[in-house]
């Protein structure tokens, strides 16, 4: 293995291990980041670890302030996921009805096979399998966006990195709702395959509001007991 391959994958490494540590809350939000320290604590170069950090600024998951450094950034209170996911609605019902109505069909292989592979998913303790639940889930959703060909609304879908922001959440709720989704998206696809614009539409709404109070609920009723 060559230099620059052994550091890609060093750096990737880093990146899932931070990622797992951003998400499990044992770098919690707000919390400075001493680059010194965790490189040390990780045993580490302070270079991909920098390297990782950028990336993570890029997706929204730690914020670097001029003069100060690195901080994860703070969970998206009530208003700022509502936004965010009304943005999502608009993108991935525009995605669907053009999915219909130039008979993308072909589409729907694929995002049965990531259904599967959701509902196959065995959860245990490790933050792993909540991960794999995340990125499976997110191609679920992209793979209707993409199949509109237009890449500017992909990647304003890509940008607001709704998917990592959701799976920050997971650790508030214990676990993830793994069997909701599962049955909704196959709702969605049973929606797209009849050719359904409304019920398809109704189905990716209903789905992205009904996470978001999933993951809202087990929230609210930790802070009532506070």
């Amino acid at each position: 293995m060559n230099k620059e391959k052994e550091k890609g994958v060093t750096t990737e490494y880093i990146y899932n291990l931070l990622k797992e540590q951003i998400f499990e809350w044992k770098l919690s939000p707000g919390q400075k980041i001493n680059i010194d320290h965790l490189s040390k604590e990780l045993n580490i170069s302070p270079i991909p670890l920098r390297e990782v950090l950028s990336r993570f600024h890029s997706e929204k998951l730690v914020i670097l302030e001029p003069y100060k450094g690195y901080r994860v950034s703070g969970i998206l209170d009530d208003q700022s996921m509502t936004d965010m996911l009304e943005a999502r609605i608009l993108i991935e019902t525009h995605a669907i009805r053009n999915i219909i109505r130039f008979n993308r069909l072909h589409i729907l292989d694929g995002m049965t096979r990531l259904m599967e592979q959701i509902a196959s998913i065995k959860m245990g303790s490790s933050y792993k399998e909540v991960l794999e639940f995340n990125q499976l889930d997110h191609l679920f959703h992209l793979t209707m966006v993409k199949a509109t060909e237009n890449s500017f609304l992909t990647d304003a879908y890509g940008g607001m990195h709704c998917h990592l922001h959701i799976a920050r959440f997971y650790h508030v709720r214990g676990e993830v709702d793994q069997y909701e989704a599962s049955a909704e998206h196959e709702e969605i696809v049973e929606a797209i395959r009849s050719r359904d614009i409304y019920r398809a539409e109704e189905a990716v709404t209903n789905h992205i509001w009904d996470a978001k109070n999933r993951l809202l609920q087990k929230r609210d009723k930790d802070l009532k007991k506070l």
